[in-house]
């Protein structure tokens, strides 16, 4: 990891406008060589919403001694307070900070007039297209864009005497589907097709002409319209939408330009504006150069068939990244679709970092509004430019990721840091190296988003696998000694005798019943005797070793199986479990000693017998031997 580095937290920009952001902010810092990285969250707009937390945690990573300074991008509804809540190290610190898109309080701004670039676009529908009747679709309603815009659209009615109507003006998301509701909504009240639609921005405006194309009506032959933002999309439409362009690569590169004067050179903190430009295209009747104005009705045809196409084609493939991911059933196949997913992209690399406590813990991870990751995050898959790295490793959060994404060499590099969570719960986070094609169509959405949705699932689908293993085992162990139950030996003891009479080998089955157990509990209680049985299980299964199953057959009756060569080894195992009673009871000097009486058998394997048969016969034998060591006894 370079020395000198610089981060940008962003929670506002459009992915492909960040993309712009990002490659001005690199192109200044690739001229010292500094390296970017770029903490990005997609919140909601409700700043005590889980989700919302979830995703702001991923600024958490950015540790405020480890750089040289911040840029800052919160230009969303409750963005600036959840950075004062959470963040205020890096707003009231003494690092250089320099906000972008916006004003803080006591930081450096670059921000956009974005009042007098709304103002120029409807004072130019009004003045040269004529327009009288205007309707506004506006994006979220406290959005600080929205509140500006807005406010720019009415003074412009005014200025020229058009009346300012309510129902003419409405606010939703900054959405696609948005434009479509605004449409049909106002359609209700017969305004759908009015002189001029001016939107918020680009998604909503596309969002508008297709649902009317559904009634027949097109721009700008039945109405003009207007985006804000000058994205990719307003300009593959047809005919291309009329928008305001920020100039975003400006934006990182002067903004970048400005934060390395505060460190270099100390400048104080100052307020940059810049007014955006306006783009006028087809949408609102004034077609650019590249546009045809004269264009054939089976020619719009055409490029409305292929832009259908191509939407058609990149829905689809959003699904299959969420399908994809969603059908891995194990971490490896995880990984494998998740490689598959990532060679899509022209990057550097990738890793996905998970939390190690959640990583490895069995329990559902609960929500809780504390900040911060795990200090050792578990690598659980990852990528230098083509080639997959197969081993899984830890590393430190301060590392922030794997050695083998660092450069070693003197251009600037950039890091992209995305959240994985679900419900506000933190699993861990995903970590793309010079990913510019990842952010160019919301594929960095897209895909975080599928991640998410994904190893959430896996997780609840491993945890589940794990509790069926437990309960499998608390099915055939007994929760006392540990030794496996009657239902252990049905399973396993069988088992090892069919796979030893394939084998040709014999078996022993070795028959034991402890000794004066209704003693020890009549004179020093049934706690003292459970104490034995404990005792005497962990004996017979340190001699049974990895080879042969211990059983607890039922009450103090005791089951040895496993292969054995021949009866003299037989009697050699008998005596151990004698004389390491003897040593046992040496040790403990408890008031009483443990014994057993032992009856074993061998099997043929040629034999029709079933294992019961032997179990039956060593118990005769034991028994034989119990009443002949009773009989010493009494002698």
């Amino acid at each position: 990891m370079k020395t000198h580095k610089i981060a940008l937290l962003v929670s506002s920009w459009d992915d492909e406008i960040l993309e712009e952001v990002i490659k001005g902010a690199q192109k200044r810092l690739d001229e010292i060589g500094w390296d970017l990285h770029v903490f990005i969250t997609h919140p909601t707009m409700r700043i005590e919403d889980p989700d919302n937390f979830g995703n702001y945690n991923i600024f958490s990573l950015a540790n405020y001694a480890e750089y040289d300074g911040f840029l800052l991008s919160a230009n969303v509804v409750g963005g600036y307070d959840m950075l004062k809540k959470y963040y205020s190290n890096i707003l009231e610190g003494d690092k250089p900070v320099v906000a972008l898109d916006q004003i803080m309080e006591n930081i450096s701004s670059l921000y956009q007039d974005g009042y007098s670039a709304m103002f120029q676009l409807v004072e130019h529908l009004i003045v040269e297209h004529g327009c009288r009747n205007l309707i506004y679709v506006g994006g979220v309603t406290d959005h600080p864009d929205n509140v500006v815009r807005k406010k720019a659209f009415i003074d412009a009615l005014k200025k020229h005497n058009i009346p300012v109507e309510d129902s003419h003006i409405r606010d939703y998301w900054f959405m696609t589907e948005s434009g479509r509701q605004a449409y049909l909504d106002f359609k209700e009240i017969g305004l759908n097709c009015p002189d001029a639609v001016v939107c918020a921005n680009d998604a909503m405006a596309l969002g508008y002409c297709q649902e009317a194309e559904q009634d027949g009506f097109y721009c700008p032959t039945d109405f003009l319209i207007t985006g804000y933002d000058n994205d990719d999309k307003s300009k593959s439409f047809f005919p291309k939408i009329t928008s305001v362009e920020k100039n975003a690569e400006n934006i990182g590169y002067d903004g970048c330009n400005m934060l390395l004067e505060q460190i270099f050179d100390h400048k104080s903190v100052e307020h940059v504006t810049f007014v955006p430009e306006l783009v006028l295209r087809g949408s609102c009747g004034c077609y650019s150069k590249e546009e045809s104005e004269n264009l054939s009705i089976q020619q719009v045809h055409q490029r409305m068939y292929s832009m259908k196409k191509e939407l058609t084609e990149y829905y689809g493939t959003v699904t299959s990244i969420r399908q994809s991911l969603a059908l891995a059933t194990d971490e490896n196949l995880f990984k494998y679709y998740l490689a598959d997913i990532m060679k899509q992209f022209e990057i550097g690399g990738y890793s996905m970092c998970i939390n190690q406590d959640v990583y490895f813990d069995t329990a559902a991870p609960e929500f809780d509004w504390n900040i911060g990751y795990c200090e050792k995050q578990y690598v659980m898959t990852g990528m230098r430019g083509t080639e997959s790295q197969e081993e899984a490793c830890v590393i430190n959060v301060a590392d922030l990721y794997p050695s083998y994404l660092d450069f070693d060499d003197n251009r600037s590099h950039v890091y992209l840091f995305l959240p994985i969570q679900k419900a506000g719960v933190c699993y861990g986070y995903f970590v793309v190296v010079d990913g510019s094609t990842f952010l160019l169509k919301q594929w960095a959405l897209h895909v975080s988003g599928a991640i998410d949705n994904a190893y959430a699932n896996l997780r609840n689908l491993l945890n589940l696998e794990k509790l069926n293993k437990w309960l499998d085992n608390a099915y055939i162990v007994d929760a006392m000694t540990g030794l496996y139950n009657r239902f252990g030996y049905m399973r396993q003891g069988y088992e090892m005798y069919e796979k030893c009479k394939v084998q040709g080998k014999p078996l022993i089955v070795m028959f034991m019943d402890m000794d004066r157990l209704k003693y020890i509990n009549d004179h020093f209680g049934h706690s003292a005797g459970d104490e034995a049985l404990v005792v005497y299980s962990a004996l017979l299964k340190r001699c049974a070793g990895e080879d042969m199953l211990a059983i607890r057959y039922g009450g103090d009756e005791f089951l040895l199986i496993g292969p054995m060569e021949n009866l003299k080894a037989a009697e050699e195992f008998k005596k151990l479990i004698y004389s390491e009673t003897e040593r046992l009871n040496e040790e403990r000097n408890a008031g009483y000693e443990l014994g057993c009486s032992i009856g074993y058998i061998l099997t043929d394997p040629k034999s029709e017998k079933d294992l019961d048969d032997y179990v039956k016969e060593a118990d005769s034998i034991m028994y034989a031997d119990k009443q002949k060591r009773k009989k010493s006894r009494t002698e």
